[in-house]
């Protein structure tokens, strides 16, 4: 071999076991993962600042989940993820497949930052193995041109169930394909979220406190399920829900083609990107709801896969995502979703719009889903029960109890 030959390859081994020249490989899912030209900037930056190489791969919501699943069952995936707030954390954590964060966050100037309710969402048996990156609570989404055109106040949106129903009715032209109100039916978690915030606007609530059994299978329980499914079935007031989510319903509403759908922080820049022209008729309210003011938070983690061989770079790369300048400059440059940093949501002039306003009074009716390993396989039994409804193959009654009982089996009661 000649010394040339030798001294290039030398250099090579040097550099591969000194990790400067691995690359930091990322994930990104939900809705998110649909602004590729803002991570691009922000990577970019990233890059330049630190000479490291990021590669980004970005998901759609309704294919990350088995994705990232099956990446770390076979020891594989990215250096960094994201995982969401809705028990992915310590699902995969329970299975060892998440690197502990906590001596890393005690260590990192901006752990304080963190709005305190989301710390929970990422904890399993004490120990924290994320770090949550954005937050959301869902509202009422709705296009303010839809609600001139059908001669209803535009700054007067439905705060009951009565009054939800009375305006998606007088919005919905079925012969136009215009409709009042999106209902989401897909075998995804916008599914269960939605039924969440039906299920505690009605007083009900989806385990017991314990997270020990299913708590849903009540008066309450069953009026959500019935409301919720009959604003399609009975009052006709959605396209075909077992067929469309809220990320399909947002891109309607900026087509003005469905008025009111549950959204939250991250639509803004989505719906306005859909349709510039968009952006001074559209705004969020409180969800309506059947006895009591009802959210549900969400939101999405950055966590380190154990399989990584590049924990470090990754965690420098988490910790560059959710530093106050960084979330700075995607607001700046986005108008959203919600940081995870209290700092930004009251330095940032952006989140002072009236729109901001209404996510932070709605925020402490917010519930965050059971953070339980077996919270997926809770959802996805949520999703049939609405699915069956909705596809007429059982009664609600039928439906709910059914439900029960197996979430009851996958909690081992």
């Amino acid at each position: 071999m000649r010394k040339s030959t030798l001294l290039i390859f030398l250099m090579l081994v040097v550099l591969a076991f000194t990790g400067v020249s691995q690359v930091i490989n990322i994930w990104i899912g939900g809705q998110v993962a649909e602004l590729d030209e803002t991570w691009d900037m922000i990577v970019g930056k990233f890059e330049k600042e630190t000479g490291m190489k990021v590669e980004v791969q970005l998901f759609g919501f309704d294919i990350y989940y088995d994705k990232l699943l099956t990446a770390l069952q076979g020891g594989q995936g990215p250096d960094l993820a994201f995982a969401d707030l809705g028990g992915w954390v310590p699902t995969f954590a329970e299975k060892g497949w998440l690197e502990p964060m906590g001596d890393l966050l005690d260590s990192w100037d901006g752990t304080e930052e963190i709005w305190p309710n989301l710390w929970p969402t990422v904890i399993h048996n004490g120990e924290r193995y994320g770090l949550p990156w954005y937050t959301d609570c869902r509202l009422l989404l709705y296009n303010q041109i839809m609600f001139d055109q059908a001669g209803l106040d535009r700054d007067n949106p439905p705060e009951t169930w009565e009054e939800l129903v009375f305006q998606a009715m007088k919005l919905t032209d079925a012969s136009k394909r215009v409709y009042g109100y999106g209902v989401s039916g897909t075998k995804t978690e916008h599914t269960t979220l939605a039924y969440i915030i039906f299920l505690y606007g009605a007083g009900g609530q989806l385990l017991t406190d314990d997270y020990s059994a299913a708590a849903f299978n009540t008066p309450e329980g069953l009026r959500a399920l019935k409301f919720y499914t009959d604003l399609a079935l009975t009052y006709g007031v959605s396209p075909n829900a077992v067929t469309y989510n809220e990320d399909d319903y947002r891109n309607m509403m900026a087509q003005n083609r469905v008025a009111m759908a549950i959204g939250g922080p991250w639509s803004f820049p989505l719906i306005e990107t859909a349709n510039p022209a968009i952006v001074n008729n559209y705004t969020v309210s409180l969800h309506p709801y059947g006895a009591t003011p009802a959210s549900v938070l969400g939101g999405w983690a950055l966590v380190i896969p154990s399989a990584s061989e590049n924990k470090e770079n990754a965690w420098e790369l988490a910790k560059y995502l959710t530093s106050f300048d960084t979330w700075m400059t995607w607001i700046e440059a986005k108008g959203g979703p919600m940081p995870s940093r209290q700092d930004v949501c009251f330095s940032s002039p952006v989140l002072q719009d009236p729109k901001w306003k209404v996510i932070f009074e709605t925020f402490p009716h917010a519930v965050s889903r059971p953070p339980i390993p077996q919270y997926p396989q809770v959802s996805e039994q949520i999703q049939i029960m609405i699915q069956d409804v909705l596809l007429g193959k059982v009664t609600p009654e039928d439906a709910i109890k059914t439900a029960e009982a197996n979430v009851n089996a996958i909690l081992g009661k």
